[in-house]
């Protein structure tokens, strides 16, 4: 990518889609990232009830609700958008766990 300007510094749209575009790229690069740790928590869980951990995602919920309001941005908007992750990583941690933990088990 070319160098980016700030948002204020653009001087016309492209400016602007590669700002964005870069962002979108850091973002999917950054869920990857978090997939790493999510796979990587999977070996502390004791079995698959465990995934889960609603305390946990409750507090996480609530502390990206606080992040976003820090940011000036809609918490809801960001709680929503979590809503949506979250649970589709608890998910890919299940069927991780399971595939570790099953095939080892010969269940």
């Amino acid at each position: 990518m070319q160098n980016l300007k700030h948002p204020n510094q653009c001087e016309n749209l492209e400016h602007v889609r590669q700002g964005i575009d870069a962002i979108d790229h850091k973002i999917v690069q950054l869920l990857n990232e978090r997939m790493g740790y999510v796979l990587a928590a999977a070996q502390f869980k004791p079995n698959v009830k465990s995934i889960p951990a609603p305390d946990r995602v409750a507090a996480m919920l609530q502390q990206r609700k606080e992040w976003a309001s820090e940011q000036t941005l809609d918490e809801s908007f960001i709680t929503s958008l979590f809503e949506q992750i979250i649970p589709w990583f608890i998910n890919q941690q299940i069927d991780y766990w399971r595939t570790k933990n099953e095939s080892n088990s010969g269940q």
